[in-house]
């Protein structure tokens, strides 16, 4: 017990101090560039404990105080806020490609989702591709009014699933059809097909897998401040969000498969959709990606399921 008391104190030293070295080469490093006006930040934490429990008025508030730029601290991780319209246009019109980089958090690194994603994707021959195939393929006009009656007709059998659940069991979790239903509209639109039974189990473990992925997304992550620590993964975040991506990309793989070999074996759909478009496509100049991989449209496809349902 008491080695166990002494490893854990000598661990706590240790981590205090290589934190504390950190920061203060980061301070080293910005007192050589003149930075945007900020509240002073505390020790180790930066200016993680300003924010509140309302981080959007304490910003706002700050910025009447600092001006429409602010430079904040959180951990090691240096942030510059934009709070005016002049500021962004001149930050987005006149130095577009510098800031064009995102930063990725720790809960979108398991299996590289990154890289693959639309919205996380670094800007390059890659993610141009992708912006232009989403476009052209799946936001326009035409493509929307043509699935009003694959909506309506979705709408339709969520209702009846939310009256059989009721009358089956009493209780109704509104969200689990809500999500299947959009799932399946997604499936419809882009892949000409129904892809989960709300009854089935594979319905149940999607769901599940989705809605704890996502939650672990939002939840603010010590890691994400101190990247020291990314090894670590203190809340666990990581590892549980490997495992509920883990599932739903294996669900989705399967419908991919399915795709693959049916094309394979000569059989042919009345209309061609997105995925086959995907799955045809090939590079269009010298610095396009030849093809786009079988895990990249996966990734593509979990992104677009988020897209659809923000943007029905």
């Amino acid at each position: 017990m008491e080695l166990a008391y002494s490893l854990f104190f000598w661990s706590s030293i240790c981590l205090s101090v290589v934190l504390l070295l950190q920061c203060l080469r980061g301070k080293a490093r910005n007192s050589c560039r003149q930075l945007p006006p900020g509240p002073r930040g505390w020790p180790l934490v930066g200016n993680l404990f300003d924010l509140g429990k309302f981080p959007h008025l304490t910003l706002f508030k700050l910025g009447n105080i600092y001006g429409p730029v602010l430079w904040l601290r959180f951990g090691v991780v240096n942030t510059v806020v934009i709070q005016s319209t002049k500021a962004a246009m001149e930050m987005f019109k006149n130095h577009d490609l510098t800031y064009s980089g995102r930063t990725i958090i720790e809960a979108m690194k398991p299996y590289n989702y990154y890289e693959r994603s639309m919205g996380l994707a670094q800007y390059g021959p890659y993610w141009r591709v992708i912006k232009r195939l989403c476009i052209t393929e799946m936001i326009v006009n035409k493509q929307l009014n043509e699935t009003a009656s694959i909506r309506r007709k979705g709408i339709d059998k969520m209702i009846q699933w939310i009256e059989e659940e009721a009358h089956n069991q009493g209780a109704v979790h509104v969200a689990h059809f809500v999500f299947i239903m959009t799932f399946n509209l997604f499936g419809n639109i882009l892949l000409s097909r129904d892809l989960i039974d709300p009854q089935s189990d594979e319905g149940s473990e999607f769901f599940n897998a989705m809605d704890t992925w996502m939650q672990g997304v939002g939840q603010p992550n010590v890691a994400d401040f101190f990247p020291i620590l990314r090894w670590f993964d203190p809340q666990g975040i990581r590892k549980k969000i490997e495992q509920n991506m883990g599932s739903a990309m294996d669900i989705v793989s399967k419908f991919l498969k399915e795709r693959i070999e049916d094309q394979a074996s000569g059989e042919q759909k009345k209309k061609r959709d997105f995925l086959d478009i995907l799955l045809e496509y090939e590079g269009e100049g010298d610095d396009d990606p030849v093809k786009i991989s079988d895990k990249g449209i996966v990734i593509l496809i979990l992104v677009s399921l988020f897209f659809y349902f923000c943007y029905s």
